[in-house]
């Protein structure tokens, strides 16, 4: 994200620059201010967001000029040419290359009262972003209503002006219309799901749009790569659709005529349940049912066993 302001600060000088943080926000600068910060490393990250910085604004003070992170930070601006921007919160005098810099006074700064080089420093920063009149905004007071309404006319284009239009759009129930680049690609991604080989718009009728002040959504070769793009993705997803089925279908094939293949005396597979068509074929009864079958001898049990008779010796006699 690139921002208007990078605030630079002493921890201990916080909240005085939390003030200057929350009176530019006001002014609808963008200004990057680490609220958390506790260390005194100056880090890649804090390195990137100050090159994504237009103009870096230092508050120097007693306690600045013995912080690291200020001084890393005001030497990465002071390279850059029309980027360092500098406040003083007290009468200390900052070390070379900065001393003999101009410095906006802000000692005594409070929620209450702004000194008046913080009118200086506004219009500084104003300047620096294509801005002008800043400091008569910001001298306007509660009952200066009419004046604000007469400047924002006479400032169509400030951030001041476009926030109010919007505010006031957004209480009327107006949507604010959509980005050019959103509306061109949402058309372009709707044309690669359509699919569609429908010819572009003729080049009259984007030609009358353009002149009737309408947005164009994309241009005749957008719209054409568009529509091959959604051809061939139609295409290629059904060959892989017909391909999948067509594969699924022979391996069900394949799978389900492969016959039952078990030990002796085992159970066929669960996955493949024809194990008794495979094994006896129609008409035949299984050998081991034919012995279950074979008759035997019929036991008469319903009459009563015979009685013992008298037992009888007949074995030879010994000689005595």
């Amino acid at each position: 994200m690139s921002y208007d302001v990078f605030l630079v600060s002493a921890v201990e000088d916080r909240d005085t620059a939390k003030l200057v943080a929350r009176r530019l926000r006001a002014l609808k600068f963008r200004v990057w201010l680490d609220q958390k910060q506790e260390d005194e490393t100056f880090d890649a990250k804090d390195a990137r967001d100050a090159m994504n910085s237009q103009t870096m604004l230092v508050l120097w003070s007693a306690n600045a000029v013995k912080s690291d992170w200020v001084r890393a930070a005001a030497a990465v601006a002071n390279s850059r040419a029309g980027t360092l921007v500098e406040a003083a919160l007290d009468r200390t005098i900052p070390y070379e290359p900065f001393r003999t810099h101009k410095r906006f006074a802000l000692d005594g700064m409070t929620s209450r009262k702004f000194p008046p080089a913080f009118a200086d420093l506004i219009d500084e920063l104003g300047r620096r972003q294509g801005r002008s009149d800043l400091r008569e905004w910001n001298a306007f007071g509660a009952q200066d209503e009419d004046k604000r309404i007469d400047w924002l006319a006479a400032h169509p284009n400030d951030p001041l002006a476009l926030d109010a239009r919007k505010k006031r759009e957004k209480d009327l129930g107006i949507k604010p219309a959509p980005a050019r680049e959103a509306i061109g690609a949402a058309a372009l991604a709707a044309a690669s799901l359509r699919g569609t080989t429908s010819a572009p718009p003729p080049a009259s009728t984007l030609t009358a749009q353009r002149t009737n002040g309408a947005v164009p959504l994309a241009s005749d070769g957008a719209i054409a790569s568009a529509n091959l793009a959604g051809e061939a993705l139609g295409f290629g997803t059904m060959m892989a659709v017909s391909l999948a089925i067509g594969a699924m279908l022979i391996l069900a094939w394949a799978f389900r005529s492969q016959p039952a293949v078990t030990a002796p005396g085992m159970m066929p597979a669960i996955a493949n349940a024809s194990m008794a068509p495979a094994a006896c074929p129609a008409g035949t009864v299984p050998r081991s049912m034919l012995r279950v079958l074979e008759p035997g001898p019929i036991t008469d049990d319903t009459s009563p066993p015979p009685e013992p008779g008298p037992v009888i010796d007949d074995s030879p006699e010994q000689p005595g």
